[in-house]
């Protein structure tokens, strides 16, 4: 990760992320996201729940949140996600602001539940006649390069058509790439370039893609 500047408030927040990590424990992280960068966002983080390092990129789930909120982006805390290997989170996400409510960071902290819940499960299989219900998966993702998380992002919007690219219309493709700018990632450097490799088009129809979708959003 280049050297940078980061925002004041940032740096203030940045004292306290060792000592929020030695108060919690060995089943936490702490991780501060500087977000005028979200291709390498994280400047500071101890703990190894998710196993990123320093330079990571921003997650989807962050991507979204501003995306959809803008400086409004509400504080999501205690929401349930589950890593790549199966392990169960508890997230919490505090956005940071400057003095004039503009987002530039944000402060996540995730702790791994999964030795309590299997336990807990464990103790409901003894005294229970029915095994508890299946817990939904959560979309976050905990990628190490931001190109995973661009990658995972447009694999899930192709998903959705259930049809190859080569037999997409120029609907199809267009409905994916609206879903793709609602869930920001046209806010990621290089993103227009991969979403237009991967529909087989030009990274000028993806800009005009772009442009129809405002003029039919106004």
């Amino acid at each position: 990760m280049e050297n940078r500047e980061l925002h004041p408030n940032l740096q203030a927040a940045l004292q306290l992320v060792e000592g929020i990590f030695q108060m919690l424990g060995s089943r936490y992280e702490v991780i501060l996201h500087d977000l005028s960068h979200v291709e390498s966002s994280i400047v500071a983080l101890a703990g190894d729940v998710t196993h990123r390092k320093i330079g990571g990129p921003v997650t989807n789930y962050l991507l979204q949140l501003l995306q959809k909120y803008g400086d409004s982006a509400p504080n999501s805390i205690n929401y349930r996600n589950v890593t790549t290997d199966g392990r169960i989170l508890r997230s919490s996400t505090i956005f940071i602001r400057d003095e004039n409510g503009h987002i530039v960071g944000s402060l996540c902290i995730n702790q791994d539940l999964t030795d309590y819940i299997v336990a807990s499960r464990l103790h409901q299989e003894m005294v229970s006649f029915q095994h508890p219900a299946e817990e939904d998966e959560a979309e976050e993702l905990f990628a190490h390069d931001i190109s995973e998380v661009m990658e995972d992002m447009v694999r899930t919007e192709l998903g959705m058509v259930q049809k190859p690219v080569a037999y997409m219309q120029k609907e199809d493709k267009l409905s994916i790439v609206g879903n793709l700018a609602n869930r920001g990632i046209f806010d990621v450097k290089g993103s227009v370039e991969y979403v237009a490799e991967c529909l087989g088009v030009t990274n000028f129809t993806v800009y005009n893609y772009l442009k129809e979708l405002r003029v039919k959003n106004k």
